[in-house]
């Protein structure tokens, strides 16, 4: 274990056997009863004394609102209904989604799953009370993606709406390895066929450092392949779309580039917090017409800013001009205009050495470096959906549900 990973489990320790300190006294009524008496029962779903104790140790460390009582009972009415639920739709989970979903709620604490378990022992919590509170969340996304999921559409309008008012307060961070294979002429079959054979490779034994050192070609070899910490949209373009998607160890399928082939290996994800909103980009053209020529005849064939390429088909190179620029480096006469068209709109109150200037705006937004992929944004997009409607169902189980107290 890493003296990072040390160091932070000490504290997560110490801040879980604070709050197990504070619940001695709720901890000790409650061992006066059996610990596996029921304490309530949903359909034929039964809530312990024992998992009632459990839950109350678990939202107290995690800080929870409200009283841990009360809330641990609700939240074990609930697992109990998506259990419930579950099972009359022949849901299952297997032990590897567990696991995996363990590791993406303990590493919200830097932790692994192991040093997780380890530190909420610490303040009386079993292992297998987090693994059941982990089982019913997976299950009732199961359950919720297959009763809703079919019936929602994400069109392209609305992922355009979604990043009309998107506003970039951060930007994902990497730390990633690489080995880089050449990949040029007649080398790049066999450049191909090595990252394949390296990928499967390291599915078994896992030591990227060594086969960095062994075939990558590229700066990073001597140190196995570790690049500097940086954000996702420094990579490569081609790579950025596949790194995003890896999980912590794991190893990208081969990213084929233009004269290379890469694999990259994820070693941490995380969001680095902008001081502000960023920057807005202008994206414009400026297409110089003859003094006197027909605006409003040019206006009419085209919507676009590409549809000018067309226009300025076998005309000199510097009649069309198109720029994408920051805010703040824009031309003053230029962004004054533009602050008045929306985007595919023109004007032609500018000129420019004897000519008029049709001015378009393409594009306003901010740098495409800090705004998410549009398949990133449809799954953000769905998975409000989906909670919005799996709260509405969850009310419907929770009133239609024969619920008693021994």
């Amino acid at each position: 274990m890493t003296q990072p990973a040390i160091s932070n489990l000490k504290r997560v320790t110490r801040t879980l056997l604070g709050a197990a300190f504070a619940l001695g006294l709720a901890q000790a009524a409650a061992a006066q009863s059996s610990p596996f008496a029921p304490v309530r029962i949903i359909n034929d779903k039964v809530i312990s004394q024992y998992e009632l104790d459990q839950r109350v140790i678990f939202l107290t460390l995690l800080r929870q609102p409200g009283d841990p009582v009360e809330e641990a009972l609700r939240g074990l009415t609930q697992d109990k209904l998506q259990l419930w639920i579950g099972e009359q739709f022949g849901v299952t989970v297997t032990p590897e989604q567990i696991l995996a979903g363990m590791e993406e709620f303990a590493a919200r604490a830097n932790l692994t799953p192991e040093q997780f378990v380890e530190a909420i022992g610490q303040a009386g919590m079993d292992s297998e009370s987090f693994r059941d509170f982990i089982k019913s969340g997976l299950v009732w996304r199961d359950v919720v993606r297959g009763k809703f999921g079919p019936g929602i559409t994400i069109s392209e309008a609305d992922i355009d709406r979604a990043l009309a008012g998107y506003v970039p307060l951060s930007v994902p961070q990497v730390d990633v390895s690489e080995i880089v294979i050449p990949a040029t002429g007649n080398g790049r079959d066999a450049a191909l066929a090595l990252a394949r054979r390296l990928k499967i490779d390291l599915s078994v034994k896992g030591d990227f450092e060594a086969a960095a050192r062994a075939h990558s070609a590229g700066p990073t070899a001597g140190n196995g392949g570790h690049l500097a910490k940086q954000r996702l949209t420094s990579l490569p373009e081609d790579a950025i779309s596949v790194v995003r998607r890896l999980k912590p160890d794991e190893v990208s399928e081969p990213v084929v580039m233009e004269d290379r082939v890469v694999l990259y290996k994820m070693h941490a994800i995380s969001d680095e917090q902008l001081s502000g909103p960023g920057e807005l980009v202008l994206e414009y053209a400026q297409f110089l017409m003859p003094a006197g020529e027909d605006a409003a005849a040019l206006r009419a064939r085209v919507d676009t800013c590409d549809d000018l390429y067309t226009v300025a088909k076998g005309l000199p190179e510097d009649r069309l001009q198109r720029d994408s620029l920051p805010l703040s480096a824009v031309p003053s006469d230029i962004s004054a205009a533009l602050t008045l068209l929306d985007v595919g709109e023109s004007t032609t109150a500018l000129q420019r050495s004897g000519y008029q200037v049709f001015l378009m705006l393409c594009n306003r937004g901010y740098d495409k470096a800090l705004v998410p992929l549009r398949e990133d944004v449809r799954a953000q997009l769905l998975n409000q959906r989906l909670a919005a409607l799996a709260e509405v169902y969850m009310e419907e189980l929770r009133s239609e549900a024969i619920i008693r107290e021994p």
